[in-house]
């Protein structure tokens, strides 16, 4: 990983602090020309639609109210073993489902009882733009390098096409398939594994959200 990010997690009311890859603020960063967005690598889409400081303060407090309010208080909790973190200085949300949740070991089909972990995302969906929707499958680190790639990639695509099948305008959900790139912590016991086994669902401010918070109020 070249850069660094922050992310706050809520985890029963605390704040816990994690890094992952990526740097400056999302405010921060030039756009990528959007001709073809799913072109885009997973940290140019994180950054496509950079927001000027006045915009990024409404859009922090619209993003941290609707992750703790709706996300964490109504559809994920400690219960559904899934999180919900702000990502990115607080301009995007990351919901982070655990892979055993939606898949059957080494199986890439949807298991019995996932759509109740996906069908709150498709909220996200509805307002074209409004957000961007990005999917990323990981894997911890057993198997060939070849085999876990094609499991992360047929696993998100499964997931992809689900929103699509029932019914969500796909046009702002993008898929990234990153094998066991990313870890979250060593691949050295059964747990640590487990854990990096995993779908993480980025929720990031589209231009209708930004057109939104320059008008000085955001409506969703």
């Amino acid at each position: 990983m070249k850069n660094q990010l922050k992310i706050s997690k809520w985890l029963g009311g605390a704040v816990l602090c994690a890094s992952l890859a990526l740097s400056s603020p999302l405010s921060a960063l030039a756009a990528n020309p959007e001709d073809d967005l799913d072109n885009l690598s997973f940290a140019e889409m994180v950054n496509s639609v950079p927001l000027d400081e006045k915009s990024a303060e409404l859009i922090r407090k619209f993003q941290e109210k609707e992750g703790r309010n709706r996300l964490f208080g109504r559809d994920y909790n400690q219960k559904s073993e899934c999180t919900v973190e702000t990502y990115r200085n607080k301009e995007v949300l990351l919901v982070t489902i655990p892979a055993s949740k939606l898949f059957s070991p080494n199986d890439t089909e949807l298991r019995p009882g996932a759509e109740a972990l996906l069908s709150p995302i498709k909220r996200y969906l509805k307002n074209p733009d409004m957000y961007r929707v990005l999917l990323v499958m990981h894997t911890d680190n057993t198997g060939s390098a070849q085999y876990r790639d094609r499991l992360t990639e047929e696993r998100v695509h499964t997931v992809g096409d689900w929103f699509d099948e029932n019914g969500s305008d796909t046009t702002y959900l993008f898929t990234y398939p990153y094998g066991d790139d990313m870890p979250l912590v060593e691949n050295n016991s059964m747990a640590n594994r487990e854990r990096n086994r995993r779908l993480e669902v980025y929720l990031m401010p589209g231009k209708k959200m930004l057109e939104q918070a320059k008008k000085g109020r955001i409506v969703f």
